[in-house]
């Protein structure tokens, strides 16, 4: 009896320790510290970070993603970012949606 209920108390923390680490990850997808505007933001956080996302796939430098989200993209690395994109076009959209994010 007394091994059962270890094997159930140990089942039952396993799964609870596994259910944190997934909304954990999932949560992460939209969760960024810097940004307090993120909440209800979403789409607008989605295209700031494809700039991200797209400039560590130019440069493949490590770390350059997290220089490029520092301090909700207000930075020079994002700047940097949209050049090498080729999306200085639309920098008054971006300086708009990070005031908005930072908001």
């Amino acid at each position: 009896m007394y091994h059962l209920a270890i094997r159930t108390w140990l089942a039952i923390v396993l799964v609870m320790v596994g259910i944190s680490l997934f909304f954990d990850t999932a949560s992460a997808l939209f969760m960024d510290g810097s940004c307090r505007g993120l909440m209800g933001n979403r789409d607008i956080y989605k295209k700031v970070v494809r700039v991200c996302e797209d400039c560590t796939n130019i440069f493949r430098l490590p770390g350059l993603d997290g220089l490029c989200r520092n301090r909700c993209f207000y930075n020079e690395w994002f700047l940097v970012c949209l050049k090498a994109a080729n999306r200085e076009g639309e920098i008054e959209n971006f300086r708009v949606w990070v005031s908005i994010l930072s908001a």
